[in-house]
């Protein structure tokens, strides 16, 4: 499915690599991997899968060990950690890239990917592979594969009727990235820069009225707890990436190279196909059964319609995102 061996390091880097790896290279067979999210969840299960498949692969040459819950820094910190090299793996949103490889903004833009197999053919295909060659070319990662949050919907801890008007003025919780930020002021709300795992206290304390999840992340992060009401907008569509310090990919030999990047591949689908979409599928009944009203939006068009500039703002402030909207619409159609 994946090229045999896609590293994305030119020789020079390799070199340069071996150098500066060189005397860890045979006795480093511990590496670390950290992420953000709750022990247990999907993200985590995804973490402990990718580690299983190195280490058998690898016949116990290589040792993943995670670090979950945010405990080596938020998404942010450990996405620059990896790049600095003082962590080896980490796993992150596709949007966190951005900052390096402009493009990757896209991965985020609302109501573009039209559902899990439109998704999943796109990462898996020419989409995906352009994505991984401009953040390796862009950054000291490497990207080793992908996997799958779902859409994303708007938990809110007042009523809300399904109408953009009902949720005008809202406090929403944003990441610091423009597309979320850009998108709650186009629904007229007051975004609210907030990192993910601050969230909960954040909802509990009412700095934020709202947020938006995948449903099963809600779960996994019990805002259940601190929500009243969820409504379906399928609004965004979440990936992730397992990114490798591309120095420490280049300083194994190409036989565990090839194995991480297998597993890497083998986790993300074991994933999507035995976690987060079923997950996805059962998470509102899940919500309902603890007192979530789950609600459907009046008029869907009326939200796509409200964030319709943001496709345009997007190639304007990202050079290079049009090649990959134009792959995402071509897909689509």
């Amino acid at each position: 499915m994946r090229r045999l061996l896609r590293v994305g390091i030119s020789i020079a880097v390799m070199g340069i690599a071996a150098l500066s790896y060189e005397s860890q290279s045979f006795a480093a067979t511990t590496l670390k991997l950290a992420h953000h999210h709750a022990v247990g969840g999907s993200v985590d299960k995804a973490a402990s899968k990718f580690a299983e498949l190195v280490k058998e692969k690898t016949e116990g040459e290589l040792t993943v060990r995670v670090f979950p819950g945010g405990q080596l820094g938020q998404e942010r910190e450990a996405y620059d950690l990896m790049n600095q090299g003082g962590i080896d793996i980490t796993i992150t949103s596709t949007s966190f890239a951005e900052k390096d490889f402009p493009p990757a903004i896209v991965t985020t833009a609302p109501f573009v990917f039209t559902d899990w197999d439109n998704a999943r053919a796109l990462y898996n295909g020419e989409f995906g592979e352009a994505l991984a060659q401009g953040i390796e070319e862009s950054s000291d990662a490497s990207i080793l594969g992908y996997f799958h949050l779902g859409f994303r919907d708007l938990f809110f801890t007042e009523t809300v009727d399904g109408t953009l008007e009902n949720i005008k003025g809202r406090r929403m919780r944003s990441p610091e990235v423009f597309v979320w930020l850009r998108m709650f002021e186009l629904f007229d709300t007051r975004p609210t820069s907030i990192t993910w795992g601050e969230v909960y206290s954040a909802m509990q304390t009412g700095i934020a009225e709202g947020l938006d999840s995948p449903p099963a992340t809600a779960l996994d992060m019990k805002f259940d707890e601190i929500t009243t009401h969820v409504l379906k907008t399928n609004h965004m569509f979440g990936s992730m990436f397992f990114g490798m310090n591309k120095h420490k990919l280049a300083s194994l030999d190409e036989g565990l190279q090839q194995a991480l990047l297998e597993a890497a591949v083998e986790a993300g689908n074991w994933t999507d196909e035995n976690i987060t979409f079923p997950e996805e599928q059962e998470a509102y009944q899940k919500l309902q059964e603890k007192n979530l009203e789950v609600i459907e939006p009046r008029n869907i068009d009326e939200w796509r319609d409200a964030t319709a500039p943001i496709l345009e703002e997007i190639v304007a402030r990202y050079p290079g995102s049009d090649h990959f909207l134009e792959m995402i619409q071509k897909q689509s159609n």
